[in-house]
C-alpha cells in the first residue's frame, strides 16, 4: 500500500478515483470541497454532518457520493489522537465491508492537519482492515 501526503492541487485531478474520509462539518470545510461534484444540495449535506455528529459515530455518503465523516468533535473540540484513530479505524471496518475503495483521501485540514490527527492517521495505519487497500492520500494543506 502506498501512502502518500500531499495538497489538494497535487491530487485533485485523480479526486474521481478516491473515497475522501473528512469531518462531519458544512460549510467552508472538506466536506464540501469532495462533494462540490456529487449532486447533492446544501440541505443533504447539512442532514448528513448533523446526523453524524448527532450519533457521534463515523457515516457515509456512500453510495450516492464517495465521501465519508467522523464527528466534528474529533478535530474542532478534542485533541484525542486515540479517539480520532477509533473512528478512522471504524471506517476502515466500514470500506472492506461495504464500500470497497481501493483508494482513500483523509482530509482532515482545520486549514492545516493538527499533530494529535496525524498521530490518529499513523496509528490507524496498523488496522487489518487496510490490506486491499492500494492507495492512501493524506492531505496536509
Amino acid at each position: 500500500m502506498n501512502v502518500e501526503r500531499s495538497i489538494q492541487n497535487s491530487i485533485w485531478p485523480r479526486r474521481n478515483e478516491f473515497h475522501c474520509l473528512t469531518y462531519a462539518e458544512e460549510g467552508f470545510a472538506p466536506l464540501n470541497i469532495w462533494t462540490r461534484d456529487s449532486g447533492l444540495n446544501k440541505e443533504e449535506l447539512v442532514a448528513f454532518a448533523d446526523s453524524v455528529n448527532r450519533r457521534n459515530e463515523p457515516g457515509s455518503l456512500y453510495p450516492r457520493a464517495p465521501i465519508s465523516a467522523v464527528p466534528r468533535l474529533l478535530i474542532r473540540d478534542q485533541s484525542d489522537s486515540e479517539a480520532l484513530c477509533l473512528s478512522i479505524r471504524h471506517f476502515f471496518r466500514a470500506n472492506a465491508t461495504s464500500i470497497k475503495a481501493s483508494k482513500i483521501i483523509l482530509d482532515f485540514r482545520t486549514p492545516k492537519v493538527a499533530p494529535f490527527v496525524e498521530r490518529a492517521i499513523d496509528l490507524s495505519l496498523h488496522s487489518p482492515d487496510i490490506s486491499f487497500i492500494e492507495e492512501i492520500v493524506v492531505i496536509k494543506a
